[in-house]
């Protein structure tokens, strides 16, 4: 178990795994929810004019109307903010992991590009180990075993060295 969070190195190398396959999913996801809250936020900007009473010609409680114009647009305005809220609260939840993602595999391109590209073309692309190959240029042999280790390195980038189990130990000696 790694720091008693009850995920062992494995699920960690998953949990990345799922998120390079899911990638463009996640990022047209938080481009849809930020043109929601835009949207929401102009409908809100264009409500703010208050207005005016409705007079109804019959007389009375404003013609047997349930509810006034003005609460039926503060009921508006009230759904358009909780709205906000979720999807605000919706944000929180998935752009951090996708920022981390985005500078995790950017470091990664930093250090070796040829392995920031195999995890691009076969997780992300989705291509196949042949095509992934091709485009890393190297044998679909070294594709693969060149994944795992970039998986291990990226899932160590994003969760810390407690993620990924070491192979050897790490001294260091003064001189």
């Amino acid at each position: 178990m790694i720091g008693g969070s009850g995920m062992y190195h494995n699920d960690y190398i998953d949990a990345v795994t799922e998120y390079l396959r899911r990638y463009r999913e996640f990022s047209q996801y938080i481009a849809n929810v930020k043109t929601d809250i835009d949207e929401c936020q102009r409908m809100l900007e264009l409500e703010a004019a208050p207005a005016a009473s409705s007079m109804s010609p019959t007389g009375g409680c404003g013609g047997g109307e349930k509810v006034s114009q003005e609460e039926r647009m503060y009921m508006q305005r009230e759904d358009l903010q909780r709205k906000i809220r979720k999807y605000r609260a919706d944000l929180q939840q998935i752009e951090p992991l996708i920022r981390r993602l985005d500078s995790s595999m950017a470091s990664l391109k930093d250090i070796n590009e040829t392995d920031a590209r195999i995890l691009e073309s076969r997780y992300i692309d989705d291509a196949s180990w042949e095509s992934t190959a091709r485009y890393a240029c190297c044998s679909v042999g070294s594709c693969r075993r060149r994944a795992r280790t970039a998986l291990k390195t990226l899932t160590g980038m994003m969760f810390g060295p407690d993620a990924v189990p070491m192979q050897t130990s790490v001294v260091f000696f003064k001189r």
